[in-house]
C-alpha cells in the first residue's frame, strides 16, 4: 500500500493488490499517509498456496478492477 501510494504521490498511476485479511490494514495505511479513499484491488486470500489456474483465475479479477484505477484521471 505505502509503495502504491508513494508512486500515486510522485503523479504515477498504481494499482495495488490485497488479500481480503489485509483490507483494514490497507486501508488504515492508505487513511495514515492522507488518502484514505486510495482505491485498490481486492481478491480472495490465500494466493501463494493456489494451483496455476486459479491464480489465473484470480488474476483475471484483478486485472478487471485495476483498469479503472490505472485509466482514472489524476
Amino acid at each position: 500500500m505505502h509503495d502504491g501510494i508513494s508512486f500515486e504521490q510522485l503523479g504515477k498511476r498504481a494499482a495495488v493488490i490485497c488479500t481480503e485479511p489485509f483490507e483494514v490494514t490497507a486501508r488504515n495505511i492508505a487513511r495514515t499517509l492522507g488518502l484514505p479513499d486510495y482505491p485498490f484491488i481486492m481478491v480472495e486470500h490465500p494466493i501463494g498456496s493456489r494451483r496455476p489456474d486459479e491464480i489465473r483465475v484470480l488474476a483475471e479479477a484483478a486485472y478487471r478492477q485495476a483498469l479503472p484505477i490505472l485509466t482514472a484521471a489524476a
